[in-house]
C-alpha cells in the first residue's frame, strides 16, 4: 500500500509517524512543534468523529471515481506543510475535496486537526490496552481524550478503519 494512495487520511498519518518517531529520537523535537501540541490538546468528541468519517468516505468516493483528481492528491507533497499550510493548499488545490470536508460540518483546517488528533489519541490508547506501553507519555494525549478513546475504543478502532480507501 503506497503513501500516496492515501493523501486524505496520510496527511495526519504522515504528521504523527513523523512525531512518533522524532518522539522516539528526540522528545523536545516534538515538544516544540506547535502543530502536534494543537492536535494533540484538541478535545475529542463522537460528534466531531463522525464528521470526520462521513468527510473522509465522501472524499474516498470521490477520488475513487475521478482518477484524474486522484493522481493529482498523489503527487501532491504535503509532508513538510503546517496545518495551515495544509489546508489552504487543499482549499486552493482540490476545491471539490475543501467543498466535501465544509458540507460534512468542518472547515479543512478543522478535518487535519481532528484527523491528527485522531490517529495520535487512539494510537497511544492502543499501545496501552496492547502493553507497549505502561503509561501515557507526557503531553501525548489529555487525560479526557484518554478516557474518552478508552470508554469508546471498539467503535473508535471501527471507524479508524474506515479512513483509508479501499485498495484496488
Amino acid at each position: 500500500m503506497k503513501l500516496s494512495r492515501r493523501l486524505t487520511a496520510c496527511l495526519a498519518v504522515l504528521s504523527i509517524s513523523t512525531a512518533l518517531h522524532a518522539n522516539a529520537q528526540a522528545p523536545s523535537a516534538v515538544d516544540n512543534n506547535p502543530d502536534l501540541i494543537e492536535a494533540r490538546r484538541y478535545t475529542l468528541t463522537m460528534d466531531k468523529i463522525e464528521k470526520l468519517a462521513a468527510a473522509t468516505d465522501t472524499i474516498n468516493k470521490l477520488t475513487a471515481s475521478n482518477p484524474a483528481l486522484k493522481s493529482k492528491m498523489d503527487a501532491a507533497s504535503t509532508g513538510n506543510l503546517s496545518i495551515d499550510q495544509r489546508a489552504k493548499n487543499i482549499d486552493a488545490n482540490f476545491p471539490q475535496v475543501a467543498t466535501l470536508i465544509h458540507g460534512n460540518g468542518l472547515t479543512t483546517r478543522e478535518y487535519i486537526v481532528v484527523m491528527i488528533a485522531f490517529i495520535n489519541d487512539v494510537t497511544f490508547v492502543g499501545m496501552k490496552k496492547q502493553g507497549i506501553i505502561n503509561d501515557y507519555p507526557p503531553n501525548s494525549v489529555t487525560p479526557q481524550n484518554a478516557a474518552f478513546v478508552e470508554s469508546n475504543f471498539d467503535k473508535l478502532q471501527q471507524i479508524g478503519q474506515k479512513l483509508s480507501p479501499a485498495q484496488s
